[in-house]
């Protein structure tokens, strides 16, 4: 029986997509405190092997310090052994840090575009693999190719994409499914696929383990697994993890009917409160509904108004909402000012149409003021 920890795409020292660049530096400096944190988790657990399937870093922004903190935490867990696949951003290359780092004996890195394979004779396990050279790889280095010794535990360890078209490795179901590997760890999709099974092969993406954008949403984790195998019949027990320290979440709140910023504060503050979200959530919130036509909504206030979370970023997608009937029987300059933003407000063209209802907002506000 062995024990497996099974993480990819940690990304360290990627860039962050928020806009406030002091918090976007801190979110690296806890991404490493993720790092650290799976580091332990692995000592704490005595795993036996971590699979590591690609983009531990961004090459183009890995920093000095960051590849130190990787030796030293690899170092540290000398009893665990890890099998890192690169992916394509930490490609391997003769400059890359995979080459030019000097990593302790219990790291073990493919270095090669062409399937091969580590062998761990103590746990009678094999693990498979191969590495991205560049940033793209055009075919699908196992497909056709079968483990040398079905009697081993024998694993696959690669940085991929299922998606069909892809030119980052593609993969289909029937190459995992035909492989005879008893489990595929898969680096390169974000977001956790959870464990699957094609005939019987056993394969996951573990998805990063710290969000670092609105579109890698939810708390993230790595996969904990135990392995065994008698007499060729191989069993699999799988656990995730949570390991992220903070999360990115999406939302939308209805606005309809605000009169005012108060109005349109506590129907977030409403919405905030039953998401459940907390000082460790890095929340977008996209306005939407039809409001007052009166209404200016400042998304610089409203951010600054909901409490309670790491991080609000707000998007306005609200509608004014005149009688239009009233203004195109409306004499005053109301009604001429509607008249020559209708066409564009009717426009198929979504920024067109979203800029016309901005000028009516802000055009009938000013005149509702004068």
């Amino acid at each position: 029986m062995i024990k497996i920890l099974h993480c990819a795409d940690i990304h360290l020292d990627s860039p962050f997509s928020l806009s406030d660049v002091k918090k976007a530096n801190t979110r690296r400096a806890l991404q490493r405190g993720t790092f650290t944190s799976i580091m332990l988790y692995a000592r704490t657990e005595k795993v036996d092997l971590m699979l590591l399937p690609g983009d531990i870093f961004d090459t183009e922004y890995v920093t000095r310090d960051t590849a130190s903190l990787l030796v030293k935490e690899f170092e540290q867990a000398s009893g665990c052994r890890f099998v890192i696949a690169p992916g394509n951003h930490d490609p391997f290359s003769e400059n890359s840090p995979y080459a030019k780092l000097k990593f302790p004996p219990n790291v073990y890195i493919f270095n090669s575009p062409l399937l091969t394979k580590f062998s761990f004779d103590d746990i009678n396990t094999d693990v498979y693999g191969f590495a991205f050279t560049c940033d793209s790889m055009a075919v699908n280095p196992f497909a056709g190719q079968k483990p040398a010794d079905s009697s081993r535990i024998n694993i696959l360890c690669c940085h991929g994409d299922i998606t069909p078209g892809s030119h980052t490795c593609p993969i289909s179901v029937s190459d995992i499914e035909n492989s005879g590997f008893d489990y595929v760890a898969l680096g390169h999709i974000h977001n956790s696929t959870g464990v699957q099974k094609a005939g019987d092969t056993f394969y996951a993406y573990s998805g990063c383990p710290e969000g670092r954008g609105f579109d890698e949403c939810g708390k993230k984790s790595v996969i904990l697994a135990i392995f065994a195998k008698d007499d060729g019949q191989f069993r699999g027990e799988f656990a995730a993890k949570q390991m992220s320290k903070r999360r990115y979440e999406k939302i939308t709140a209805d606005v309809s009917g605000a009169q005012t910023m108060h109005d349109v504060t506590e129907k977030v503050n409403e919405a905030v409160r039953e998401g459940r979200f907390d000082a460790d959530t890095t929340l977008r919130v996209t306005l939407t509904g039809d409001v007052s036509p009166s209404l200016i909504i400042s998304t610089k206030a409203l951010e600054e108004s909901v409490m309670g979370l790491y991080y609000i970023e707000v998007i306005d997608k609200t509608r004014p909402c005149p009688e239009i009937s009233d203004l195109e029987g409306d004499p005053t300059i109301r009604g001429a000012f509607y008249g020559e933003l209708k066409e564009k407000l009717q426009s198929s063209d979504e920024n067109e149409r979203r800029a016309a209802e901005r000028a009516l907002r802000l055009g009938l506000a000013a005149l509702s003021r004068m």
